[in-house]
């Protein structure tokens, strides 16, 4: 058997193979980008006729652990030992890497036992179910066995897989696994008389991170003022390549213990942007929420690395007048309420953007950031904001250099441009009849939309601390997914549940806004709307032109909408004459209201002034022409009575 690694001329032989087995649901997707970045890791088997007939991959979550997956064999050579001989092989090159624990998931137990591994828990593997399993479209009922094979020595590992008896369990107060670390997974069990809750101080905080002027210069704030480990976490949802690049290094230089950079981009679209979408969300009319639905993703993860590596403590840079600090410190309470909580906006002397440079100049943290950089940023993959500078002048229109990713709709191509999104069950799939994974359905309609002006919200809105502020919003992609997938709504749901998700959309922004995604509200809600896009399959043709987006075309399997329901020409499916007795039943309590007013004498709010003639005269006559003339007015001596028109 001719196993060995591949190069980048065996891509396309790799993702055939894998292919195959994710169509029979035994593995999950990749791309072959996914696969380039990571071949060294990779190893394949060939055959004589040098077809790719086997693979298999590691995956490092740290230096102390790597899942075996991807594990494929074509069923041309089931049976004859590929299997064993490709995994035997890439427990092999994690020896010789000094990776101490092996894990997978997998149906085929026995397989594995076979090759040493020993049946154990997922709860023990939190890197897998927090990166993963969020993509998993059966995670909810998960048929995989987690099997576990140690390869050296570990002490630490074992310690963790196996905690004392003197240890106690911290209550989990969070449906989510605990997270991980680059030593391997913690164990939220501390000693007794230890809990967090009881220190006076902090030993380590997990700082929200993003390598801005005033994260940056928390890092050394931290440590001076708490004397504590700083720990940095960076979430990657898609902000661009340029925020990322030297952040660890950057973070290591202010003082920083360890970073992480996570790649969170498909779990920031497919568990938090399409919920939000289906529910058509929208904050007080314009805002489509792309920070605010960013933050809970964020703390999520700084609960699950403070988890891991024994933090006591979390950290964020939001200002002290600001919504994030409450979507932030909500998920921190719902997820772990027993860390504690620093934000150091609403505790230090640096009360501006000079003195925050000052203070990073005194402590030689390097920024990027500068006195002339007027405007405070957020970027994603949903949407760019401005705020600050001169639009804290609600009369101040924005300078077309403040924008950064959407051109002028007035200076959008003169031609429009046609685009097709596919969605099942409420969630897009496709642009253009290309099947694409979450984030990259957005990244493309992104580049779609903002090529044509498409997503600039100029507003001035309520923030949940009580103050109005004024926010400037890029959300191209965003824009034309709300547009797209409202239509097909139209089509596909009945009236009463969609003017029903017209009401329950506003407050699902609210609670979205004011930090309260884990909220059992939240979550109940979502409970309705997952259950309402059953039946949200189809496409939707929309044209994109000079800051519109403009629905040409839509069709769905499940359209209620039928041709020959809506022709008034149809007799034996809407018989006219109904109508008649739908009108009686239907006006039925305001026919009784007004009975009830002309009962006893009374009359209707409706019914016919009196024109008497003590108060007016009324006078007629009839015309050569056959015309009747009237004269309304007040009493003949009164000049009104004279001033009036003949009414004809």
């Amino acid at each position: 058997m001719n196993i060995r690694p591949p190069t980048p001329t065996d891509v396309p032989g790799i993702m055939a193979l894998v292919n195959e087995h994710v169509r029979r649901g035994d593995l999950l997707p990749r791309t072959a980008e996914s696969v380039r970045l990571t071949l060294d890791d990779w190893l394949i088997g060939e055959d004589d006729e040098g077809e790719i007939v086997a693979c298999v991959s590691l995956l490092y979550y740290t230096d102390a652990l790597a899942e075996v997956r991807s594990l494929a064999v074509s069923d041309k050579v089931k049976g004859q030992g590929w299997g064993s001989t490709i995994v035997k092989a890439v427990i092999e090159q994690a020896r010789l890497r000094g990776v101490p624990t092996l894990f997978a998931l997998t149906r085929a137990v026995g397989f594995f036992e076979n090759l040493g591994f020993i049946i154990t828990h997922q709860s023990l593997f939190p890197e897998k179910v927090w990166r993963d399993c969020q993509l998993c479209p059966i995670r909810h009922a998960c048929d995989e066995t987690a099997v576990v094979l140690e390869l050296g020595p570990a002490d630490i590992r074992r310690t963790l897989l196996q905690p004392t008896a003197e240890a106690i369990q911290l209550p989990v107060l969070s449906s989510q696994k605990p997270g991980f670390s680059q030593k391997g997974p913690v164990s939220t069990r501390v000693p007794k008389g230890a809990l967090p809750m009881s220190k006076p101080s902090v030993n380590k905080v997990v700082l929200a991170y993003s390598g801005g002027l005033d994260t940056s210069v928390i890092v050394p704030w931290l440590r001076e003022n708490y004397g504590c480990e700083v720990i940095c976490f960076c979430a990657d949802l898609g902000q661009g390549g340029d925020e990322l690049i030297g952040l660890e290094e950057k973070a290591l230089a202010s003082g920083a213990s360890k970073v992480y950079v996570e790649d969170l981009r498909h779990e920031f679209a497919k568990d938090f942007l399409f919920p939000m979408m289906q529910s058509g969300a929208i904050y007080e009319r314009q805002y489509l929420l792309g920070t605010s639905v960013a933050r809970p993703l964020i703390a999520k993860w700084q609960v699950a690395i403070a988890e891991a590596e024994g933090a006591d403590a979390v950290a964020h840079g939001a200002t002290g007048k600001g919504n994030d600090q409450v979507r932030f410190e909500l998920t921190y309470k719902a997820l772990n309420p027993t860390l504690k909580v620093i934000a150091p906006w609403r505790e230090w002397d640096i009360r501006s953007r000079e003195d925050a440079l000052a203070y990073a100049r005194q402590h030689n943290v390097p920024v990027v950031h500068t006195e002339k950089s007027i405007y405070s940023r957020d970027r994603n993959l949903w949407h760019l904001s401005h705020e600050g500078g001169i639009l804290e002048n609600p009369a101040n229109e924005p300078e077309e250099s403040m924008f950064q990713w959407t051109v002028a709709p007035e200076a959008a191509p003169d031609e429009a441009e046609v685009v097709r999104i596919d969605f099942e069950q409420g969630v897009p799939v496709a642009v253009n009849e290309v099947q694409l994974p979450p984030a990259a359905i957005i990244e493309t309609l992104n580049e779609l939309g903002a090529r044509h002006g498409i997503g600039r919200v100029d507003m001035v809105e309520n923030r949940l601390v009580g103050m109005k502020s004024r926010g400037v919003y890029e959300t191209p992609g965003g824009t034309i997914l709300y547009a797209a997938h409202r239509e097909l709504e139209s089509l596909c749901l009945d009236r009463e549940t969609v003017h029903y998700k017209e009401q329950i959309g506003v407050r699902y922004a609210e609670l979205v806004y004011f930090g309260q995604w884990y909220h059992s509200l939240r979550e109940s809600m979502q409970a309705f709307i997952d259950h309402t896009q059953e039946t949200i399959t189809g496409w939707v043709k929309v044209k994109l032109y000079k800051g519109n987006v403009i629905v040409i075309g839509r069709s769905s399997p499940n359209s209620l909408y039928r041709e020959d329901f809506a022709t008034f020409g149809q007799e034996d499916v809407y018989d006219q004459r109904d109508a008649e007795g739908f009108m009686n039943l239907f006006g039925l309590q305001m026919k009784v209201k007004a009975m009830m007013e002309v009962s006893g004498g009374g009359k209707t709010r409706y019914a016919a002034p009196d024109y008497s003639l003590s108060e007016t005269h009324l006078i007629t006559g009839r015309s050569q022409n056959g015309r009747i003339n009237l004269r309304i007015g007040g009493r003949p001596q009164s000049p009104a009575y004279h001033a009036l028109p003949t009414l004809q």
